[in-house]
C-alpha cells in the first residue's frame, strides 16, 4: 500500500514536473578545465560519457536552461536516437533473425507467447506501466518456476535509458535462448535449473518509443517526463532525490519489484560506450567487494574479447572500470541495488552506437551471450545456505555479515520465503555471523572459499526466550555545570524478545565530585526487540563547584524487572561540556532534535576540526534539513559556531535561529566561517536550517557546521599568561618549567602555537609543562598560547639561552710553601649562574687546605710534599666538570741553612763554595742563600756566614 501510494503521489508531481523539465531533449558536448567540475555538472545534466576533457552530456529544457548560466562553451550533437532509420520488425517470425527491433506490440505479445510456450519455465509479469501507460514487462525462467526454491534470484534489465536499445533486443534473445536451449545446452541448464533469472528486456518503454510505438527511431534518453532513470533512485551519499524530481512511475515500480525479491545479482544494460562499470558511482570510497567485482568484471570483457573483433570493449582500463573513476553518478539504479538491496549490481555498455543498425545486432549477441551466462554463473559460486528456526525449522529472514569485511551495506540478506542465502566473495577464508530480530547471534567460522568453488554453511538459529535484555539508549541530562542540583531521565532500550515489566532502576557513582540525591525511579513497560521506555520520574544528583568543565561522570544503573530479571548498566555524562563538536559520532551530547525531509549526519570528511563535523541531509528541491538544540542558560552569553556552504547562490540557504528568529543565513560556496550571536539568560533554542528553492542544483548541495561553543553561566575573565620569562639553562640538563595563567573558564590547554620548539629537546605539554633536554648551545625563542574552555586565548612570546656544558678552565696550580698562606681561585668557562666548587673525593683533609664553594683554594699547609686533589665545578642546571690537580708543598726554609737541613753551620758555607765555584747544587730554597739581603747569592754571602758563626757576626736576613 506504502509503494501504491507513492506511485500515486508521483503521478500527480509528475504533472507539475513535465512544465518545468519539458521533455525536448539535447544532447551536446562541451570541454571542462578539471575533473572536480564533475561533481557539480552531474547534479545538473545527465552525464553521458567523460573522454579526457570532454564531456557528453543529456539535458531537458530545464536543465540545459540552469546549465546554460554556468557559462560552458558547447557544442549541440545529433540526437543519438535520431541517426539511423532502424528496421523494425512486427511479428515474432519478422524478428528471428534478431537483426531488427519489435515493434512495442510486438514486444508485449512475444514476452507473454513465452509463457505460453514454456508455461514449466517462463512465467511473465507486469511490474507496472510507465507515465504513457506501456507495460514494464519481466520474464521469471526457472526450472521449477511456479515454485519458490533454494536457488539465487538473478536480474538483467535494459534500456532504462530509451535509446540505448543494443541491450533491449539482445536481452530478449537471451529470454528465447534459454528457454529454446534448455535440456540441450549444458549452460543454460545449468543456470536454469539452479538459478532463479528475471529479465527486463526494456525499462523505459516511453523512452524506446518516444516517436510512437512502431518504431524506435527518435528513442529519448529520459522517459516521457523528460527525466533521466538512472539518475532518479534514492542515493547512498544524496539521498532520495538527488536529481531534484519526485520518483517516476518506472523507478518505483523497479523498487517494488527489488522489495518483493531477494536478488543476488543483477546486470543493467546500456549503450554509448563499451565497458563494464563496477560500484561505487556516486562516491570515491571502494566497495568492499572491490576486488571480486574487479575480477568478475575482468572476466566479462575477457570473455568478449575471445568472441569479438579487435578493438571491442577495450574503453579505459581495456574494458572494465570503477565508476566512479569514470565520472560521478547520483541517484544510480547500480548503486541504489548494491546499498539498499544487498544486490551485487553491475553497469555493462554493450555498443558504442546507442541505436545500432539491426544488422549489427547478431554480431553484438556473439561478442556478448557467453558472458551474459558466465556472469549469471557467479551466482552459484561462494558461500551458500539456509538459515532457519531451530526449534520450527523454518525459515529466518536473517542478515549475513562477513566479520570483518562488510561495511557500507555490503551485507545481504536471506530470501524470507525459503531462507536461503548467497554470498558471492573473492576467495579467502571468512568468519560469518547470522542475525535476526528474537534470535541469538550465530557465527560459522573459517568458511574457506576458493575461486569458482561453493561451501554450504547451513545454519539453525536459536530463539530468544521470551525474556527482556534492557540497555541503556540516552539521558537528557545536559548543560549541568558546577554547582547545579540536576535532573536526569533515563532511557532504556529492550533488546530481548520479552516484554520488560515493573522496571525500577538504582542509580550510583564512585564519582567525588557528584553527590545522588534521588537514586531511584520506575520505568514503563518496555516492549520486546528494540522498545524504549523512560524513567517515570527524574533521577537526581549535586555536582560540587569544584568540579572541572567538561568532567565526564561515570554512572551506574541497576535494573531490576518482573520475573527475577535483573542487570547494571553502565553510561557516562559530562559536567560543563562548553563545546559540540560531534567528535562523538553520533548527536548523542546534546539534546538535539532532528527535522525535515531528510535528517543532518555525522560526516568525516571536510570537516572544521578534529574528524567529524555535522552535514545537512541530502535533500531534493522545496525541502529542508533541520537540526536544532534547547539550552537554558543562567546569565547572558554567546553562541558561536564554524559554518560551510555548497549551494546554488541566492537561492538555496543554510539559516540559523535563535527561538524561530533569523540570525544568520548564507547560500552559494562559502569556506568555514566563523558565526557568533549574542544569548540572553533563560531557555533557548538553537536551529541550524538547509533550505532548497524549488528548482536548482549547485556545488555539494548541503551545509555544513562544526565546533559550537554554548554560553556558559558565571564565566569568569579570558585566560591571561602570568610567567612572562623563562630562565636560561644548560645544553644535556633536563630542563623543567611550569607555565602558568590567571582567569579562564575549566581546564586551561597550553600549545607551542608555531612549533617552533620542534627539534630543540623541549616540548610544552597541555598542562602548560616545558620540559625536555636541550642537546645543543644556543638560543630559544617561541610563543606559547593558552585557551580555556571558551576558546578563549592569551599567549607570550619567550626567548632564553641554552649554554655550553661546565668546563674547569684553570690549568695548573703553583707549589706553596710549608706554613705559609696560600690562595688560589679556580675558574670554568659554560653553564649557567653561578658555579659551585668542591672537593670531590676530599683529597685536601688534612693539608690545611679548603676549596670554597666560590672556586677559592686557601689555607696553610701544615706539612711540605706533594697535595694531590679533584675539584669539581656545578652549574644551576646540574652540569659538573671535574679535573684532578697536584702541586708541592716546599718547607719553611731558616736564612743561611742553604742545604736544608735545618741548622746553619759550617756546611752551609761548604755549600755555598761549591753552588758558586765547583757547580754544585744551587740552594734548596734561593732566599735562604741571600743572607745579606742583597738580592743575589754570592762571596759576599759566604764571608757573611762566616763572619756570622766564627766571629760573632750580624744574624743572616735573607729577603
Amino acid at each position: 500500500m506504502k509503494r501504491w501510494l507513492i506511485f500515486l503521489a508521483a503521478l500527480v508531481m509528475s504533472v507539475y514536473i513535465v512544465p518545468e523539465a519539458g521533455n525536448v531533449e539535447t544532447y551536446f558536448k562541451f570541454l571542462i578545465k578539471s575533473r572536480e567540475e564533475i561533481a557539480t555538472l552531474t547534479r545538473i545534466i545527465s552525464i553521458d560519457n567523460v573522454k579526457g576533457d570532454t564531456v557528453f552530456a543529456y539535458a531537458n529544457e530545464d536543465e540545459l536552461g540552469k546549465f546554460k548560466t554556468l557559462g560552458y562553451d558547447y557544442i549541440v550533437l545529433p540526437h543519438p536516437g535520431s541517426l539511423i532509420t532502424p528496421k523494425m520488425a512486427d511479428t515474432k517470425d519478422e524478428l528471428r533473425a534478431w537483426d531488427s527491433y519489435p515493434t512495442y506490440t510486438n514486444y508485449v505479445s512475444m514476452m507473454n507467447q513465452y509463457a505460453i510456450d514454456y508455461p514449466n519455465l517462463c512465467t511473465v509479469q507486469r511490474i507496472g506501466y510507465s507515465v504513457q501507460g506501456r507495460e514494464l514487462l519481466v520474464a521469471r525462467i526457472s526450472g521449477n518456476v511456479n515454485v519458490e526454491e533454494d536457488e539465487p534470484e538473478v536480474m538483467f534489465t535494459s534500456s532504462m535509458h530509451g535509446d540505448e536499445a543494443t541491450g533491449y533486443v539482445l536481452m530478449l534473445r537471451l529470454i528465447d535462448y534459454l528457454l529454446s536451449n534448455y535440456g540441450t545446452d549444458s549452460m543454460a541448464t545449468r543456470l536454469v535449473d539452479n538459478c532463479e533469472i528475471w529479465i527486463n528486456p526494456l525499462a523505459n518503454p516511453d523512452g524506446t518509443y518516444h516517436g510512437g510505438n512502431n518504431s524506435v527511431s527518435g528513442a529519448t534518453r529520459g522517459n516521457a517526463n523528460g527525466v533521466d532513470l538512472n539518475r532518479n533512485f534514492p542515493d547512498p551519499q544524496d539521498g532520495d532525490h538527488p536529481d531534484g524530481y519526485a520518483w517516476q512511475p518506472e523507478t518505483i515500480c523497479m523498487m517494488d519489484f527489488a522489495d518483493a525479491h531477494s536478488f543476488v545479482i543483477s546486470a543493467n544494460f546500456h549503450g554509448g560506450v563499451e565497458v563494464v562499470n563496477y560500484p561505487w558511482d556516486t562516491w570515491s570510497r571502494l566497495h568492499p567487494d572491490n576486488s571480486w567485482y574487479f575480477d568478475i568484471s575482468r572476466k566479462y570483457a575477457d570473455t568478449v574479447h575471445v568472441y569479438s573483433p579487435s578493438g571491442y570493449m577495450n574503453y579505459l582500463n581495456n574494458g572494465i572500470t570503477n565508476g566512479y573513476a569514470w565520472y560521478e553518478v547520483n541517484g544510480g539504479r547500480q548503486d541504489y541495488m548494491n546499498w539498499w538491496h544487498g544486490c551485487r549490481e553491475i553497469t555493462i555498455e554493450i555498443s558504442d552506437t546507442k541505436l545500432l543498425p539491426g544488422s549489427q545486432l547478431p554480431a553484438h549477441w556473439t561478442y556478448n551471450s557467453s558472458s551474459f551466462l558466465n556472469y549469471l554463473e557467479n551466482a552459484l559460486y561462494g558461500i551458500r545456505g539456509v538459515v532457519t528456526d531451530s526449534i520450527t525449522g523454518l525459515p529466518v529472514s536473517a542478515k549475513v555479515t562477513a566479520i570483518g569485511h562488510d561495511f557500507d551495506q555490503s551485507e545481504i540478506y536471506t530470501d524470507p520465503q525459503v531462507g536461503d542465502y548467497h554470498r558471492m566473495i573473492a576467495p579467502g577464508t571468512y568468519d560469518v555471523e547470522f542475525s535476526a530480530p528474537g534470535y541469538y547471534l550465530k557465527t560459522r567460522r573459517n568458511l574457506n572459499v576458493t575461486s569458482g568453488g561453493v561451501i554450504t554453511a547451513n545454519v539453525a538459529m536459536a530463539p530468544m526466550p521470551n525474556i527482556p535484555d534492557l540497555a541503556f539508549q540516552k539521558h537528557d541530562g545536559y548543560f549541568i555545570f558546577p554547582g547545579d542540583l540536576a535532573d536526569m531521565k533515563v532511557t532504556l532500550v529492550n533488546n530481548g524478545a520479552g516484554i520488560a515489566g515493573g522496571v525500577s532502576g538504582t542509580l550510583s557513582t564512585a564519582d567525588s565530585y557528584i553527590t545522588i540525591t534521588n537514586p531511584i525511579s520506575l520505568f514503563p513497560d518496555i516492549p520486546a526487540l528494540g522498545g524504549t521506555g523512560i524513567s517515570s520520574s527524574d533521577f537526581q544528583f549535586s555536582v560540587s563547584p569544584s568540579c572541572p568543565l567538561n568532567h565526564a561522570v561515570n554512572f551506574q544503573l541497576d535494573v531490576v524487572a518482573d520475573g527475577g530479571y535483573s542487570k547494571t548498566i553502565n553510561f557516562q555524562t559530562f559536567i560543563g561540556r562548553l563545546t559540540e563538536d560531534f567528535e562523538s559520532g553520533g548527536f548523542t551530547s546534546f539534546p538535539w532534535e532532528l527535522s525535515g525531509d531528510q535528517s543532518w549526519t555525522i560526516v568525516t570528511s571536510g570537516v572544521y576540526e578534529g574528524t567529524h563535523c555535522a552535514r545537512s541531509g541530502p535533500i531534493g528541491n522545496q525541502q529542508y534539513s533541520q537540526m536544532a538544540v534547547s539550552l537554558d542558560n543562567d546569565t547572558a552569553g554567546t553562541i558561536s559556531f564554524r559554518y560551510k556552504i555548497s549551494s546554488e547562490a541566492n537561492y538555496d540557504f543554510l539559516r540559523f535561529y535563535i527561538d524561530g528568529i533569523l540570525k544568520g543565513q548564507w547560500s552559494g560556496s562559502v569556506g568555514w566561517a566563523l558565526a557568533s550571536y549574542p544569548v540572553t539568560s533563560g531557555l533557548h533554542t538553537c536551529t541550524w536550517k538547509y533550505s532548497k528553492d524549488q528548482s536548482g542544483v549547485s556545488g555539494s548541495d548541503c551545509g555544513w557546521i562544526d565546533f559550537i561553543t554554548f554560553p556558559t553561566p558565571g564565566a569568569s575573565n579570558p585566560p591571561q599568561i602570568a610567567t612572562l620569562t623563562l630562565p636560561d639553562w644548560t645544553a644535556l640538563r633536563p630542563y623543567s618549567q611550569q607555565l602558568t595563567a590567571t582567569g579562564g573558564t575549566g581546564n586551561l590547554t597550553w600549545a607551542d602555537k608555531f612549533n617552533q620548539l620542534s627539534g630543540s629537546g623541549l616540548a610544552l605539554s597541555s598542562a602548560g609543562l616545558i620540559s625536555g633536554t636541550p642537546p645543543n648551545n644556543g638560543p630559544i625563542s617561541f610563543t606559547a598560547v593558552v585557551t580555556d574552555q571558551l576558546s578563549r586565548n592569551d599567549e607570550q612570546a619567550y626567548s632564553f639561552n641554552i649554554n655550553p656544558v661546565v668546563q674547569i678552565s684553570t690549568a695548573i696550580l703553583p707549589d706553596g710553601i710549608k706554613g705559609e698562606a696560600y690562595a688560589e681561585t679556580l675558574t670554568a668557562g659554560g653553564g649557567t649562574g653561578t658555579k659551585t666548587w668542591s672537593d670531590k673525593n676530599g683529597g685536601l683533609a688534612g693539608t690545611g687546605l679548603s676549596i670554597s664553594t666560590g672556586g677559592l683554594l686557601s689555607g696553610i699547609p701544615v706539612d711540605s710534599g706533594t697535595i694531590l686533589f679533584v675539584a669539581r665545578a656545578v652549574d644551576l642546571a646540574g652540569s659538573a666538570d671535574e679535573k684532578q690537580f697536584s702541586f708541592h708543598v716546599s718547607p719553611a726554609f731558616i736564612c743561611g741553612d742553604v742545604n736544608d737541613d735545618g741548622q746553619v753551620n759550617i756546611r752551609d758555607i761548604t755549600y755555598l763554595i761549591d753552588f758558586l765555584y765547583k757547580e754544585g747544587a744551587a740552594p734548596i730554597h734561593q732566599e735562604s742563600g741571600d743572607v745579606n739581603n742583597s738580592g743575589n747569592t754570592s762571596i759576599q754571602d759566604v764571608t757573611y756566614l762566616i763572619n756570622y758563626l766564627y766571629k760573632g757576626g750580624t744574624v743572616p736576613v735573607c729577603p
